[in-house]
């Protein structure tokens, strides 16, 4: 039996040990430019839940002016935070599913699957959140 040649991939009775990889480099960019969308877009969403609401009536207590704006700070810190991890967690689940050659198609699907499970999970989460935080933010 001969050795593959440079380059080539070995391959079984069945079928090469793993799939091609896209040649373009655009696909490999599409991974950072979707976890750069979706970054961009859970900001926007949570910035949305947290201004205030036109027309609420606004306390005048100093304290209570003190502890709303504290509190939306937080969640503000707290929202850009986990945005950043998760579109981060994201961006490399995909970047790497499409450039690693060495892993095989199960690791690789697995990688895609963490990562559209993970951001389907975290969209659940916030938007489950909406409710608390206009609970908890008049």
């Amino acid at each position: 039996m001969q050795s593959p040649q440079p380059g080539m991939q070995e391959s079984w009775p069945v079928g090469p040990v793993v799939s091609e990889f896209p040649t373009a480099k655009f696909v490999k960019l599409l991974a950072i430019f979707v976890g750069v969308l979706i970054f961009v877009g859970m900001v926007a969403f949570h910035i949305a839940i947290i201004l205030p609401r036109p027309g609420t009536s606004q306390s005048t207590d100093p304290d209570q002016v003190a502890y709303i704006v504290t509190i939306r700070a937080l969640t503000a810190v707290f929202a850009a935070a986990m945005d950043a991890a998760v579109a981060l967690a994201v961006t490399c689940s995909w970047y790497w599913g499409l450039t690693r050659p060495d892993l095989t198609e199960g690791a690789r699907r697995g990688l895609f699957l963490f990562g559209t499970v993970f951001l389907g999970i975290w969209l659940l989460l916030s938007t489950a959140s909406v409710s608390l935080l206009r609970v908890l933010i008049p």
